[in-house]
């Protein structure tokens, strides 16, 4: 398994600023995480293209900065605000395609799937139309307080919608939310595009991996029972760490485990 690292691991610095310093960490595949609104215009993309593509870094999946108020813009009643949410979310995925990513994250719903699962899949059809669409995947994170961070509604989507959804699998998300992170993984299933990869203890939420009490081994293990081949992408905080450094030596880690 390939180990990536998010580019929103070195925020508040800018993306295209950091593109190098990637590189030199030993990272050939990243996560763009778009910050404002101005890095979803065209030339800000094409030229963030250019340079992680002359640079060697791949882009394997984007992440909104309006992932915050998705709950707002899908998940309500207001039909005007849906389909400006839909022309918006039509950006992101023409970034996606630019940079040749094919995953797109999406933070969702605030605990609506927790009472009414068909009302959940309704709001889902607008980001469906737009996967088809692009042929991007907009992939479901576990973030903890949404519906997806409890294993039976996973398994619930995955009945109804099958192959149709697709998820991104956070491990300190799954915990920070009081699932267990081995459990949620398996219930995801082959419908797994990608993978946040980080570690936690009792003390601390976000740490970097080999830092805290994760079992990789295992993770690692349903993640192949589940049939996924992408990376395992390095999301932490710029604050759980004091040198970049800290964030290769991690890497060397994962690469230690990944190939046993």
């Amino acid at each position: 398994m390939e180990i990536g690292v998010s580019l929103a691991c070195f925020y508040p610095r800018h993306p295209e600023e950091m593109i190098n310093t990637a590189r030199s960490l030993g990272f050939s595949v990243s996560e763009l995480f778009i910050n404002t609104y101005s890095e979803l215009q065209d030339d800000y993309i094409r030229a963030f293209e250019k340079k992680a593509s002359a640079a060697g870094l791949g882009i394997h999946s984007v992440h909104p900065f309006t992932s915050a108020i998705e709950n707002y813009m899908f998940f309500s009643r207001y039909d005007r605000r849906i389909e400006d949410a839909k022309a918006l979310y039509g950006k992101y995925c023409e970034a996606a395609k630019l940079l040749g990513a094919g995953v797109i994250n999406m933070h969702g719903d605030r605990g609506l799937a927790l009472t009414d699962i068909d009302e959940y899949i309704e709001c889902l059809k607008p980001l469906a139309e737009l996967s088809d669409k692009y042929g991007v995947c907009i992939a479901h994170e576990n973030v903890f307080f949404n519906s997806i961070n409890h294993p039976d509604i996973v398994l619930k989507l995955r009945s109804q919608l099958g192959d149709t959804v697709k998820f991104t699998f956070d491990i300190k998300q799954a915990h920070k939310g009081g699932s267990d992170p081995y459990e949620l993984c398996r219930a995801m299933g082959g419908n797994i595009v990608n993978f946040h990869i980080n570690d936690y203890d009792d003390g601390h939420v976000c740490m970097l991996p080999g830092s805290g009490v994760v079992d990789y081994a295992k993770i690692f293990s349903v993640l192949t029972e589940n049939g996924y081949t992408g990376p395992a992408i390095i999301e932490v905080y710029s604050s759980n760490y004091k040198d970049v450094q800290e964030i290769a030596e991690s890497a060397q880690f994962l690469r230690g485990l990944a190939a046993r």
